[in-house]
C-alpha cells in the first residue's frame, strides 16, 4: 500500500498542473517493513494553487510520520508510526486556514474494527472536485499501510474560506486495496489520457 499510495500521490500532485510541486520518496516500503521495528511511511510535501469564489489561494501541506502519536499495529502484525498532515491555505501573506489532520480527525467515520489497525495513509487535493470553486476540497486515506493490507477508507474534506471543515466518508474499500482508487483522488485529465 505504501508504494502505491506514495507513487499515486506523487504522480497526482504533478499531473497537468504547472502550479503544483511535490517532494516525495516513493521507494517500495513493503520490502523495508519489519515486524521487529516500528516502521514509518515516507514523508512528502505538496503545494499548489486553488480558486474559491473567484479568488486565488495557495495551499501547502506536509505529510509526516509522527512519533508522538500512538504506534499502530496492522492486522498483519507490522507496527507503524501514525502520520499527521499540516495544511496551510493562504491568500498572499494572509493565512486563511491552518489545520493539522491526524487519523483522529476522521475517527467518527471509520469503523472501530478498522480504525485501531489503520494510520493516516494519504492526503491530497480532491481532483474530482477541481471544477467546483465554492470550497477547498481535499481527500485523506485512513487505512493499512502494508502492501498486503485490505483496510482503506477514503474521506472527503471540504473547507470553507472561514476555516470551517466538514468531512464525509467517500468510499469504504473492502475489495479494492488501492488507497486512492476511484474516490476522488485522481486527476481526471490523466484518466482521460
Amino acid at each position: 500500500m505504501i508504494a502505491a499510495a506514495m507513487a499515486t500521490l506523487a504522480t497526482l500532485s504533478s499531473c497537468n498542473s504547472k502550479e503544483e510541486k511535490t517532494v516525495a520518496t516513493t521507494e517500495d516500503q513493503s520490502e523495508l517493513a519489519s515486524k521487529d521495528a516500528v516502521n514509518a511511511m515516507s514523508d512528502f510535501n505538496l503545494e499548489g494553487e486553488l480558486e474559491v469564489d473567484g479568488r486565488k489561494y495557495e495551499y501547502e501541506f506536509a505529510f509526516e510520520a509522527d512519533r508522538h502519536l500512538p504506534v499502530v499495529t496492522t492486522t498483519d502484525g507490522y507496527r507503524y508510526y501514525d502520520n499527521h498532515v499540516k495544511l496551510i491555505i493562504s491568500q498572499g501573506q494572509r493565512v486563511v486556514v491552518e489545520h493539522t489532520f491526524t487519523k483522529e480527525s476522521f475517527e467518527s467515520l471509520i469503523p472501530a474494527r478498522d480504525y485501531k489497525h489503520s494510520v493516516l495513509a494519504g492526503f491530497n487535493r480532491n481532483y474530482m472536485k477541481q471544477d467546483q470553486h465554492d470550497r477547498f476540497y481535499f481527500v485523506a486515506v485512513v487505512g493499512d499501510p502494508d502492501e498486503s493490507g485490505d483496510i482503506n477508507h477514503t474521506v472527503g474534506i471540504s473547507i470553507d474560506t472561514t476555516g470551517g471543515i466538514s468531512t464525509t466518508l467517500l468510499q469504504n474499500v473492502d475489495t479494492d486495496t488501492s488507497p486512492t482508487s476511484g474516490a476522488g483522488n485522481s486527476d481526471p485529465d490523466e484518466d482521460a489520457a
